[in-house]
């Protein structure tokens, strides 16, 4: 996996973090897409110490929001020249119906319609 690419989104946590690792461990320059930097830094740093790789980076986004998703895009497209890996690992389940700032629904707008724009 050394010189490869790859894309983690959910990377804080869980299914998301354990990849991110077995990624930097294997070599590959790892992108950990996260909610928050607040969320995301200390599992960054915890990846970083364990693989012995510092080609971790962070990059925010709340899939849920359309706006967030087309910033991440760029940033994406501004920063790496190609990637090799996109690994879409984010989930949200809400109980009951919310909205995002775009009126779409939470669960429906983070689990597809976020991961659909960052394809396109």
């Amino acid at each position: 996996m050394e010189s490869k690419v790859c894309i983690v989104t959910g990377a804080d946590t869980g299914i998301g973090f354990e990849t991110a690792l077995g990624l930097a461990e294997a070599g590959a320059h790892v992108v950990m897409v996260c909610r928050s930097l607040e969320r995301g830094e200390r599992p960054r740093r915890t990846i970083i110490q364990k693989a012995g790789n510092p080609n971790v980076d962070l990059l925010p986004c709340d899939l849920g929001e359309q706006a967030q998703v087309r910033q991440l895009a760029k940033q994406l497209l501004e920063r790496y020249d190609r990637i090799d890996v996109l690994l879409n690992n984010a989930v949200v389940w809400k109980a009951t119906r919310e909205l995002t700032s775009d009126g779409s629904e939470t669960t429906f707008a983070a689990n597809h319609l976020g991961l659909l724009l960052i394809h396109l």
